[in-house]
């Protein structure tokens, strides 16, 4: 066995370590706001356990009755589509390079003020092995922290990848 390349894993191990409790430190100092580190966290539990209307009833409220329906129906397609909402954690930011992105958004009146809000970042594995990397949106502006949106970051740096990327969007989207 190669002592070096054993050493430079454990360095890159100990790397990814520190990146992810700075994450999650980053994320408390962001945030400052235990309302809204709980709502993120409920709202994470309630995907990584396949509660889907729980996780939607968690978003801004909308204009009509059926937001939570539609909400909780595009959640059960992501996971349906990708996998991998139970190997979610934190992350400092999204990588650089080029991404396809996909929207759930809260289904707000378009001609109202966009509130001030908090973004926590994630990534996990989807079921083909790849990652996905996430955004989430929480209000913070006073009233109790509510979802304003929960984007889906598909990497597309080559041509392979953008392949996956568009097949993904067009799978869920269905």
């Amino acid at each position: 066995m190669d002592w070096d390349i054993l050493r430079m894993k454990f360095k890159l191990f100990s790397l990814y370590t520190l990146m992810l409790c700075a994450s999650v430190a980053s994320n408390a100092a962001t945030i400052g706001d235990v309302s809204t580190t709980a709502v993120a966290n409920k709202f994470l539990d309630a995907l990584q356990h396949q509660r889907y209307r729980d996780a939607a009833a968690m978003f801004a409220p909308g204009e009509g009755a059926g937001d939570i329906a539609t909400t909780e129906y595009t959640l059960r397609r992501i996971d349906d589509s990708l996998g991998g909402f139970s190997s979610m954690h934190p992350i400092v930011a999204l990588p650089d390079g080029k991404s396809i992105k996909l929207e759930v958004a809260a289904h707000q009146n378009r001609t109202m003020k966009v509130p001030k809000f908090v973004q926590l970042r994630y990534v996990s594995t989807a079921g083909d092995g790849e990652p996905v990397f996430y955004e989430l949106n929480l209000t913070v502006d006073g009233m109790p922290a509510q979802i304003l949106s929960f984007g889906l970051h598909f990497p597309a740096t080559d041509t392979q990848s953008l392949k996956r990327a568009n097949q993904l969007v067009t799978t869920i989207n269905r």
